[in-house]
């Protein structure tokens, strides 16, 4: 049965942000592509505007909290058979899929990359798992700040603040871009870290994740405006 509940709730979620997904999820794809372009030309694995565009792509998923039908969280309970936990599981997983994403495709399109250059940087690796962290964690941290605020207080309360943390990660995004077009300096190799720390920090990014979810719940289900 739940099952079926999680196939209605994403089919909703479909009918509500589906579009901007499949927008979302094209912005990712192009910037994997990138980083595999960048490090084609240069045999580097380096930081810039597609390091941040997964978390940008959270950001614009989140904007769907501002006119669905959660508006009224009383009635949308007492109207659809669902539990919290459900309902929060499901808003969850478009934005968990693309961390995973960034994850997994990251250092494989910059490892392809390199390849095809052939000559590689030296710590090549290590720039690998710090842009992939890098991803990582900017598409993480507005799902981990936000969603557990989103489900307690509502998305109108706090899209202030959400929307100086959308202008923050763009201004990073110009500096990190400006930063990757200066390459007469060493800098590159020194932005590095060891593979299994990067393995770590993604771990304690999963876990982090779980915890907010656990907390979007726990303060959904106290709400009944």
């Amino acid at each position: 049965m739940t099952g079926s509940k999680i196939k209605g709730l994403l089919l909703n979620e479909w009918y509500t942000i589906g579009k901007m997904f499949i927008a979302v999820c094209v912005m990712v794809i192009a910037s994997l592509f990138g980083s595999l372009c960048m490090a084609a030309a240069t045999g580097e694995a380096v930081v810039g505007f597609s390091s941040v565009t997964g978390g940008m792509g959270i950001m614009l998923l989140s904007s769907g909290f501002s006119y669905d039908n959660w508006k009224s969280i009383g009635s949308f309970k007492k109207s659809m058979p669902y539990s919290d936990s459900e309902v929060v599981l499901v808003r969850f997983l478009p934005p968990v899929i693309i961390a995973a994403a960034e994850a997994v495709f990251t250092p494989i399109m910059l490892t392809i990359g390199g390849m095809i250059h052939g000559d590689l940087s030296d710590g090549f690796a290590g720039q690998a798992a710090f842009v992939t962290v890098v991803n990582v964690l900017y598409t993480a941290i507005p799902m981990l700040i936000f969603y557990p605020m989103f489900f307690k207080y509502n998305y109108q309360k706090v899209q202030t603040i959400f929307g100086l943390l959308g202008g923050l990660a763009v201004a990073s995004s110009v500096v990190l871009s400006a930063w990757n077009l200066d390459k007469s300096s060493d800098k590159f190799t020194l932005i590095s870290m060891p593979v299994p720390v990067c393995v770590i920090i993604i771990a304690v990014v999963a876990v982090l994740i779980v915890v907010a979810y656990k907390v979007s719940v726990a303060g959904y289900s106290k709400r009944d405006d």
